[in-house]
């Protein structure tokens, strides 16, 4: 592919040791980078093809499509983003954080200095920079709480480029997670504004047309092994149902989705697939306060008992879901495997009911207990929601209220909107919710159990929770941060403020072989592409 002219390469002026900024001398910093004009960006210059390529993906989108990462919000497009552009920290295949665009970092409290690799490039052939990576992050926390990156973003108080390839970054605490926030697209500075702007990643934007049809092809300048397959088309479709019907018709030759239709796709003999977990965890929210049965913790422990979730992952959630107690996913190196501790055990469960006073008084199958004259039965409402493409949800609350009713609780299954599900958790109007919740990349679970959290639906109260938690913020090394999290999911496994059941996954169809894709994820599905056949 022929290219113009590379752009002149980046000026540095660096600046005199003496107007370092304090941020930078907390590590000994010496130099503040600040850029000179680059120029216009290199563009491909090539007639360009738009109806053939080495691989055809399918993605979900509106209109014309956003691939700028400052704007791009559709799911699918940020996952492949990742093909073009690259972070300082990525994310191994047990999502713990190594090193990309970083060669190394250094930390002092919560004041991190990382230092790039020397000789990588963009697509349009000028050198990363540290100053890249500022600019990059300025305009993505600047593009608002819509950007999937901001809540990563926030973590970071300062960036500065102290040097050319030097980065010191001042965070809003002394934690390890720290790292995760590091994990943005970088994009070459003076393309940000660009519709198709300029990455370090293996495949660069060559063209978009007005139908939503997107063209890359392989990046000579990539500092790794050259990519297998030369060139993408990326083909939108309005609903997954549609996507996953074009992959079955062989118009486009993978397709990432977290459709419950491509469930039987992974069957197809022609087809080869890669599960993966996604950030969506599934739990039942229990009403632990009043009079409800679930503010003993015995009774939330025989509801646990009571399920089996292997099959209602397969059965109601058709095999995309995966089974775990905590809202860490078990791919994770932060998991702790000790916290499966509720295995499918109705007679386990019968005896915590008959511990807390509960026990079949008739031999009807029903549990009973004598309150004054009366025979009062175990009572609880399941409410939930459906997603708008299918019944899953509701699908689930069934199998669950069946578990429950096999050990003698009388059961009613209620479905509403998502709203007032919501409210009804709020107002403690129904015993539990079952409900999904979008977990961040970020493996923070603080607002879901800390006093006061934002996601502390069950108004769970612990002040060694609490503690944990300062803790994990101001804890900068990785073992001690994996021992704090075992601790965390035990206690959350013991006192059941949430009762958890499964992360929901994806899957990655593809008429290639998908054996090159090694660290997949919710947002990078197709992490290894370039060394596919």
């Amino acid at each position: 592919m022929r290219r113009s002219a590379l752009a002149a390469l980046l000026i540095l002026a660096l600046a005199a040791p003496a107007l370092a900024s304090d941020l930078a001398n907390d590590l000994g910093g010496a130099f503040v980078a600040t850029p000179a004009d680059t120029g216009e960006s290199d563009q491909p210059v090539d007639e360009v093809d738009m109806l053939t390529a080495d691989a055809t993906i399918g993605y979900i989108g509106s209109g014309v499509p956003i691939l700028n990462p400052v704007g791009c919000t559709e799911w699918n497009l940020v996952s492949l983003n990742q093909l073009v552009f690259e972070p300082v920290v990525d994310l191994d295949e047990n999502m713990k954080p190594v090193p990309m665009l970083a060669n190394n970092w250094e930390k002092r409290n919560q004041y991190w200095r990382f230092n790039l690799r020397e000789g990588i490039q963009f697509h349009n052939g000028l050198d990363l920079t540290a100053y890249d990576v500022v600019q990059s992050w300025k305009a993505l926390k600047a593009a608002g709480e819509d950007n999937p990156y901001y809540s990563r973003l926030e973590r970071i108080k300062a960036m500065e480029a102290t040097d050319i390839l030097t980065l010191t970054v001042e965070a809003k605490d002394a934690s390890y997670l720290t790292l995760y926030a590091m994990n943005f697209p970088v994009i070459q500075y003076a393309t940000l504004q660009d519709e198709m702007p300029r990455g370090t990643g293996p495949y660069w934007y060559v063209q978009a047309d007005t139908d939503g049809i997107v063209r890359l092809e392989a990046n000579p300048l990539w500092w790794k092994q050259a990519p297998l397959l030369h060139s993408i088309l990326l083909r939108p479709y309005a609903e997954p149902a549609d996507a996953v019907e074009a992959i079955q018709t062989n118009q486009i030759s993978m397709l990432s989705t977290k459709s419950p239709k491509a469930a039987l796709c992974r069957k197809l003999a022609d087809l080869t697939s890669r599960d993966y977990s996604t950030l969506t965890y599934e739990m039942l929210v229990p009403n632990a306060g009043g009079r409800s049965l679930l503010k003993d913790v015995r009774v939330r422990k025989a509801v646990m008992y009571a399920i089996d979730r292997s099959l209602l992952a397969s059965n109601a959630y058709l095999d995309m879901a995966v089974s775990s107690e905590v809202p860490i996913p078990p791919v994770s190196w932060l998991y702790e495997s000790q916290s499966a501790i509720y295995y499918y055990s109705p007679e386990r469960a019968l005896q915590l009911m008959n511990e807390v006073g509960w026990r079949d008084m008739n031999g009807d199958g029903r549990l009973n207990r004598v309150n004054g004259v009366r025979l009062m039965e175990p009572s609880l409402t399941i409410w939930t929601y459906n997603e708008s493409t299918n019944s899953i949800r509701e699908n689930a609350a069934n199998m669950i209220a069946d578990y429950l009713r096999a050990i003698g609780f009388n059961v009613t299954v209620s479905v509403r909107s998502k709203e007032t599900v919501r409210r009804g958790i709020r107002e403690r109007a129904c015993d539990l919710a079952l409900i999904g919740v979008n977990l961040s990349e970020v493996p923070d679970i603080s607002a879901m159990f800390r006093t006061g959290g934002s996601m502390n639906f069950s108004r769970y109260t612990s002040t060694e929770m609490d503690t944990l938690f300062d803790r994990v913020a101001a804890t900068g090394d990785a073992t001690a941060l994996k021992q704090l999290y075992t601790t965390i999911q035990m206690r959350v496994v013991e006192q059941l403020p949430i009762l958890g059941l499964l992360f929901r996954t994806g899957t990655v169809l593809s008429s290639h072989s998908v054996s090159g894709l090694t660290c997949t994820r919710c947002y990078d599905a197709f992490d290894g592409f370039e060394f596919i056949q």
